[in-house]
């Protein structure tokens, strides 16, 4: 991202009780905000995009001012030329496909552009009933880029979309990155959505940002118990170091009569290191196959077995420690799991992350 499409943000606003304080610099193509409900997220998006005005601080695109408390300014959202799309589309249902793209700012050039990367020309005298969810959003989306927008504001544009819709949309969306230069703000709740698409992610709570980051490290290796429970890693273990090899770059946790061993860290022995690791980064196996690289093998009994539609969730009680694993449906055919089941977990180090408060 040039310098002409930098985005600072330092500003607050309180909204009742709550309190949004956000003070960054939005540098990449993609940048996502992620949190939960009622984290703040919506409302960064509605002060950027000047439907919300901050309380105090400054917003500035490239060298330009949108708002400044200070010396009073506050561009309103037509002349701030941000193309915004919302979570359910809000498509005109009396106006065709081709109407409601059109609408507002008729620019044919740019419209001809999205429509083609959006892969929606043979949609265009339809109308938004005669649509699914996936192809309504993209309408949407096709229209705020016709608009010629200097950027492109995503408020969750896929939260209303099952699954297998999501997956449809992603590639367009890679598209859309590719195709228009201009910056993306990407607000989301889902983790898989923001390594899918973003450039860099900040992860937002009670108003305010606690880390950003490359998405992939930031969201699949947390380095933080706020992180780590913000982003759902399922397992989080506290458990006393028993020894420690620099040189090996291991150290030693104490689980049970078992042991657990972590990249190496400082920690003395004796004391007590969190830990977390994600239920997909731990394997199943019948057998404690010690000829595999992986350096932790925890035998467990299987003490509950969840089927959902895309995978099965076991809880493992490895000594008194509850382990949460996600394994696929024939995974759990081919080794013939269920209750009661004695098993193995098998942990690489390198999955388990060190946590700091």
């Amino acid at each position: 991202m040039t310098n002409s499409t930098k985005i600072r943000l330092d500003f607050r606003k309180r909204l009742g009780g709550f309190t949004l304080e956000i003070n960054c610099t939005l540098e990449a193509k993609v940048s996502a905000f992620l949190g939960p409900s009622g984290s703040g997220k919506s409302t960064l998006l509605n002060c950027i995009s000047g439907t919300l005005a901050p309380d105090d601080g400054e917003i500035v695109f490239g060298e330009e001012i949108l708002y400044a408390s200070a010396a009073r300014i506050n561009l309103p959202p037509e002349k701030r030329r941000f193309g915004y799309v919302f979570q359910e589309g809000y498509l005109f249902p009396h106006l065709t496909v081709a109407q409601n793209i059109r609408y507002g700012q008729p620019k044919p050039r740019k419209s001809s552009a999205a429509i083609d990367v959006l892969e929606i020309a043979e949609f265009l005298q339809r109308y938004p009933r005669e649509l699914s969810g996936g192809q309504r959003q993209r309408v949407a989306i096709a229209r705020a880029l016709a608009m010629e927008p200097r950027m492109l504001l995503m408020d969750e544009p896929l939260a209303s979309l099952d699954s297998a819709l999501k997956e449809r949309i992603i590639p367009y969306l890679h598209h859309i990155k590719d195709t228009f230069d201009i910056p993306i703000l990407y607000i989301t709740h889902a983790f898989s959505e923001a390594m899918a698409l973003a450039d860099e992610a900040f992860l937002i709570a009670n108003g305010t940002i606690i880390a950003n980051g490359e998405p992939h490290r930031l969201l699949t290796a947390p380095t933080a118990m706020p992180i780590a429970q913000l982003t759902g890693v399922e397992n989080t273990l506290f458990l006393p170091v028993t020894a420690s090899d620099k040189a090996r770059g291991l150290t030693l946790l104490e689980i049970g009569d078992q042991s657990l061993a972590i990249p190496y860290t400082d920690i003395e022995i004796g004391d007590i290191a969190p830990v977390a690791v994600r239920a997909e980064d731990i394997i199943i196996s019948l057998e404690p196959d010690l000829s595999i690289s992986a350096r932790n093998i925890l035998k467990g009994t299987i003490q509950y077995l969840d089927v959902k539609s895309e995978y099965t969730w076991l809880s493992i009680l490895v000594e008194w420690h509850h382990l949460a694993v996600k394994v696929t449906h024939a995974a759990r055919k081919q080794l013939r799991l269920q209750e009661g089941s004695e098993v193995y977990c098998v942990i690489k180090a390198s999955a388990i992350n060190l946590l700091w408060d």
